[in-house]
């Protein structure tokens, strides 16, 4: 099946909506607690979900991060970006989720709120030691407040990602889509807990494929497909569970804004403009240059899924990404073209676990 969403969701869905580890021999911390069950008949997994529904999550995240940068930082707004770094976080946090009736008959709004407290933090920024308590900008997790919107298969019908009506929005400042905020482009941990489902009824070994095409800022869409496998039946904390592996891929996502730009300054040329002043403006238009490429990424994700009560139980993803900025624009105050190189790897792992809510 084919779904649309916007470009900025399937940022987040491309780097992590599926993502955890598909190693099977690491089950995670609730591994010394599952034994194999007997395995059971084909079913139609789905979600429960009801307004009022209140679910909490254990959230545990380990980040890794590598930057380096030349140039002018100014480009980046308030941003501190230095010009190497090499950062680990640590954190933990309790999520809630609040579901209430989405926009069609069907779907589910899911509020989701959370903020990782006592972040542990250390590398280097700079060549220098950096302390828990002088956490770089571009590595802060900011607490999440974000509001999804699924169907009862877990189908992504809209990420309420901040500022998606705007994908420019953010952008300087705080790394907008590339930082900040979230830990990284498809990496925030404000998101929705489990693989969306088939639409038919699955068994143990039963594998089913989604692809999701998005309209990119070019012309060519950006498109993700996700493959899932139900690879066994265990249980957890006494409760029987489908364990579902995902794993997700998307190509290489590269665009370029400097046409936006030119439209932009372009728009303040003087309508009686001198032969120079034209020349000069067009002089540096040619010059813009505003390139921000993702690579080609692929996540994977396990999850334990409750079927008898429609949720997910636990979840790991674990995901890695570079993204790569190459700007070229005129200074906001000089004038003058100024340039900006950046390149960042991100890896991440992160694990859920349900504490509390209706079916808990």
């Amino acid at each position: 099946m084919k779904r649309h969403l916007s470009f900025l969701a399937v940022l987040a869905l491309a780097l992590a909506a599926c993502g955890t580890s598909g190693d099977t021999t690491n089950a995670g911390p609730e591994e010394a607690n599952t034994t194999t069950a007997p395995a059971l008949e084909a079913v139609l997994l789905s979600y429960s979900l009801s307004s009022g529904d209140e679910f909490r999550y254990e959230v545990a995240l380990d980040q890794h991060i590598d930057l380096t940068a030349s140039g002018n930082p100014s480009l980046m707004g308030e941003e501190d970006v230095p010009g190497e770094a090499s950062v680990d976080l640590a954190g933990t946090a309790t999520f809630t989720h609040v579901v209430s009736d989405g926009p069609e008959p069907g779907t589910y709004e899911v509020h989701i709120t959370g903020e990782f407290g006592g972040v542990d933090v250390t590398g280097t920024v700079d060549g220098q030691p950096v302390e828990s308590e002088e956490a770089p900008d571009f590595a802060a997790l900011d607490p999440i407040d974000v509001t999804v919107i699924v169907d009862e298969q877990g189908n992504l019908i809209q990420e309420g990602l901040a500022g998606a009506e705007d994908p420019l929005a953010g952008i300087f400042g705080d790394l907008g889509p590339l930082g900040g905020g979230g830990p990284a482009p498809g990496l925030d941990p404000g998101q929705f807990i489990g693989p969306a489902f088939s639409d038919e009824e699955v068994a143990v070994g039963d594998t089913w494929s989604d692809e999701v095409e998005t309209p990119g800022l070019g012309a060519d869409p950006i498109v993700t497909s996700i493959t899932s496998t139900v690879t066994g039946i265990e249980e957890l904390d006494g409760i029987e569970v489908y364990v579902i592996e995902s794993s997700s891929t998307t190509s290489l996502i590269e665009f370029d804004l400097a046409e936006f730009f030119a439209g932009m300054f372009g728009a303040f040329a003087p309508d009686e403009a001198s032969p120079e002043e034209t020349a000069e403006l067009e002089a540096m238009l040619d010059q813009l240059q505003f390139l921000v490429s993702v690579d080609g990424t692929t996540a994977d994700s396990r999850t334990w899924f409750d079927a008898e009560a429609g949720v997910a139980r636990q979840s790991e993803m674990t995901s890695a990404t570079n993204i790569s900025m190459d700007m070229n624009i005129p200074d906001e105050e000089t004038g003058e073209m100024v340039g900006f190189v950046m390149d960042m790897s991100l890896d991440q792992d992160i694990t859920y676990r349900l504490i509390s809510g209706p079916t808990a």
